[in-house]
């Protein structure tokens, strides 16, 4: 007689949670909520969320000291990032067989970390991102130092360590001091909602598309002016960039589009009230553009290769979109200047040819990041993990 799989009893831990949020990360969570509850686990979320209502069959634990999560800069602060890790000791974390963390914004790992170890409870650290010397770039100050010190002490947590990406794997193991082995569970896709969206080829539909947060590491103003540079170039009528998401910097970015002259030939939407409505207008475009300087993943863009549409980026040395979207094959892949993002837009949109091959590549690639086989991977490697330590 076959053996019955084991049935556990999962929380996830981050500061915020979908739909009440939009981001990534919760997204994520999100899905492989969905996923391990129809396996018949329990699960809880955990975070900063206004209600506990939710659309998944799933507990939700509203964490105390509720705060804004970014200031005027489009960042965590300190205190914040304290507030939130203080949060987090009030989790009943006895009654789980599993603590899923994610490890922004760090400092809640190390008072989880503990109260797990006291409990004999076994927490595995999700890791989006290992920014390393980046530290230096976000902050300009002396005080980037310390948080790359503590980057350093946290990547020593956790039972075991999961990363998103190769890149961000490859990242922590150099900072990470043990020979353990670091497992690989990358974002995904809802593809069969995704695959009954197709492009219809409406003519007042803007070409290109960005989709995310409108901070300074993305580098939309770069695309804006990869933009000016086009439309003069080859007289484009029309609006031909729609840009969607909220942040810090987009009352520049909208100044910016005004004094390149290129005010109606962008379209700023804004945050759209659910992930469905973006993959909608993604799949409407004929060109995902993602200029970004820092991405542990690259969910947009895969989202855009499932979707069929060819994505064009940035080379960035703190990237993974490279991994994610492969030059020549799924998108193409530029220097990070308007000029040679202007010539990569003029290749895609006016060569049928080389459009139809990128955008099959990329649908038939997208086919392995389906969140069905991801949760898959990440049940296996509860139930491995937790037979080895019993």
């Amino acid at each position: 007689m076959k053996k019955e799989q084991k049935k556990l009893k999962i929380i996830f831990i981050y500061d915020c949670i979908y739909p009440d949020s939009l981001g990534g990360v919760e997204f994520r969570n999100y899905q492989l909520a969905k996923f391990l509850t129809e396996k018949g686990h329990q699960i809880t979320l955990a975070g900063w969320v206004k209600e506990k209502k939710h659309p998944l069959n799933v507990e939700i634990i509203p964490l105390p000291f509720a705060k804004k999560l970014y200031n005027s800069l489009g960042q965590r602060t300190a205190l914040t990032s304290l507030k939130y890790a203080l949060a987090t000791l009030t989790l009943p974390l006895h009654k789980f067989d599993i603590i899923l963390v994610d490890n922004i914004p760090y400092i809640h790992l190390f008072l989880l970390f503990f109260k797990a170890k006291l409990l004999r409870k076994q927490m595995i650290i999700t890791w989006h991102e290992y920014w390393g010397k980046y530290w230096q770039i976000y902050i300009k100050n002396w005080t980037w130092f310390i948080y790359y010190n503590i980057e350093i002490l946290a990547a020593q947590l956790g039972n075991k360590v999961i990363c998103v990406s190769k890149f961000t794997a490859e990242k922590l193991r150099k900072a990470r001091g043990k020979f353990d082995e670091i497992e690989i569970v990358s974002n995904g896709i809802n593809l069969s909602f995704i695959s009954s969206l197709s492009h219809s080829g409406i003519n007042d539909t803007p070409p290109l598309i960005y989709a995310g947060r409108l901070i300074k590491e993305k580098r939309v103003d770069l695309l804006l002016k990869a933009v000016a540079i086009f439309t003069q170039k080859y007289a484009y009528q029309g609006v031909i960039l729609q840009i969607i998401g909220e942040g810090n910097t987009r009352e520049e970015l909208e100044k910016l589009a005004q004094k390149l002259g290129i005010v109606d030939k962008v379209k700023f939407r804004g945050k759209l009230e659910t992930i469905e409505e973006v993959w909608r207008e993604i799949s409407q475009a004929k060109i995902a553009i993602q200029p970004s300087l820092r991405e542990g993943f690259g969910i947009f863009p895969l989202e855009a290769m499932a979707l069929g549409i060819p994505v064009i980026y940035c080379h960035s040395q703190e990237s993974a979109v490279k991994e994610i979207v492969r030059d020549g094959i799924e998108g193409i892949a530029v220097n990070p200047d308007e000029d040679h993002l202007s010539e990569a837009i003029a290749k895609l949109l006016y060569n049928e040819l080389e459009w139809h091959r990128l955008s099959n590549n990329g649908r038939i690639r997208a086919k392995s990041f389906d969140w069905q086989e991801i949760t898959d991977k990440l049940e296996k490697i509860f139930l491995n993990y937790l037979n080895k330590i019993t």
